[in-house]
């Protein structure tokens, strides 16, 4: 059993309910997409943060579907021991630090180096059930006083995220419905 931050994130994120919604939200290998980027471009815009994503979460590994301050061909994946996002899943509520380095519940984790992670704040994103996929971060190389209206800002922007995945979901299942409806219009 592992712990950080005084949470057993393991079991969370898992558990096999979740890593199947996490297969079905249509996200898995999807790559940038405009819709995704422009949220997470405002978000660093908005809070001063250097560099933010919107990452997937699966049993072994954390996965940007967008990023924005990454440098172009950055791998923005990890295994999951090694990302904040962690903690985000595995105790489905927000996570945020302000100097990593110094904080009992981050310092010497592998994110600081391999991301620049010396601030970090995530909120979760969600499946239109409430599932949590993933997080909606910013971080910054450096120590970074998220204030009070930069985490309502984050927390805003994570809501929308999980909208919009939520309408995609919705979208894909109504064409599903649309064609077995023409399949069983259509004599054989």
């Amino acid at each position: 059993m592992i712990t950080d931050m005084g949470v057993d994130w393991e079991p969370a994120v898992r558990d096999p309910l979740r890593l199947a919604a996490v297969a079905r939200s249509g996200l898995v290998g999807i790559g940038p997409e405009d819709a995704f980027d422009r949220y997470i471009e405002l978000a660093t815009e908005l809070t001063g943060a250097p560099r933010g994503c919107i990452a997937l979460v699966d049993a072994v590994t954390t996965t940007a579907f967008s990023s924005a301050g990454f440098p172009e061909g950055a791998a923005l994946y990890a295994p999951i021991e090694h990302s904040f996002c962690r903690f985000v899943v595995g105790a489905g509520r927000p996570f945020v630090v302000h100097d990593a380095r110094n904080d009992d519940r981050t310092r010497g984790d592998p994110a600081i180096d391999l991301f620049g992670a010396a601030a970090w704040a995530g909120y979760f994103i969600q499946d239109g059930d409430g599932t949590v996929l993933g997080t909606f971060c910013v971080m910054d190389a450096d120590p970074h006083e998220w204030s009070p209206h930069d985490l309502h800002l984050l927390a805003t922007l994570a809501k929308a995220v999980s909208t919009e995945i939520a309408l995609r979901s919705a979208r894909s299942e109504l064409a599903a419905v649309r064609l077995e409806i023409e399949r069983l219009r259509t004599p054989d």
